[in-house]
């Protein structure tokens, strides 16, 4: 059976799948640009986060520091005069009240 298909229709046809592919293509290619642009923003807040976090660990350090230096000062002034009333006791530090009793026993 033979068809009998003109020049012209011959030619819309191929136009006709020549535009379905360019839009295959091109939906494609939009595709990858999303892709490439959710790439972009979590390098970026990735790059962000990595500030941040190098900040809060200098912000810890210098937190360790001031308190470390205050407790150990006052160790240092309780240890050259224990009888100093001006700085309360540590707590953790101090001895335990000799007047606690024991609520339960082992007996």
């Amino acid at each position: 059976m033979h068809t009998a298909i003109t020049n012209q229709q011959l030619i819309d046809s191929g136009n006709r799948m020549m535009d379905k592919t360019d839009q295959a293509i091109g939906g494609h290619k939009r595709r990858l640009q999303t892709v490439q642009d959710a790439i972009n923003v979590g390098t970026e807040t990735a790059a962000a986060l990595k500030d941040q976090v190098v900040t809060d660990r200098c912000i810890m350090a210098l937190l360790f520091l001031i308190i470390a230096v205050g407790v150990i000062a006052i160790i240092i002034v309780k240890l050259v005069n224990p009888n100093n009333e001006d700085i309360s006791d540590i707590p953790g530090l101090a001895p335990p009240a000799m007047g606690w009793k024991l609520v339960w026993s082992a007996s």
